[in-house]
């Protein structure tokens, strides 16, 4: 019984194997068409896209001008930042050196008022 069911079985797949085998070629050559008609849709795209892409590279150009302008104008921007900067700090420490210097007089000034009475500064004054 095992044995008619296999002979059975290959009478079957041998009439069948032609027609799933050529029902696969024909899936494969509709697999085939789409994608040959997809490579040629591509093939329009790219080649309608070569002025559009002509155009921005022209563009592209002639912004660059103005690019340059502006990172020269950035970099003049940063220079004058920096001299800002150091003369700040130059003023900063002339102020600091000023004061220091204006203190260190009045305490001066105020030790020669301590040590010599104001009777003394105006016999000297009116010497």
């Amino acid at each position: 019984m095992l044995d008619a069911l296999l002979a059975d079985l290959y009478a079957v797949c041998g009439q069948l194997l032609p027609i799933l085998g050529a029902a696969a070629l024909i899936f494969l050559c509709i697999l085939l068409r789409k994608c040959w008609k997809l490579i040629e849709e591509l093939t329009k795209t790219v080649q309608s896209l070569d002025p559009t892409l002509r155009k921005v590279d022209k563009s592209v150009d002639k912004l660059q001008a103005p690019l340059d302008t502006a990172v020269r104008l950035s970099h003049s921007v940063d220079k004058v930042q920096e001299r800002t900067e150091e003369a700040f700090t130059k003023v900063s420490e002339f102020a600091a050196d000023s004061i220091n210097s204006l203190k260190d007089y009045t305490l001066k000034k105020e030790q020669d008022d301590v040590t010599n009475p104001v009777e003394e500064r105006e016999d000297a004054s009116t010497r």
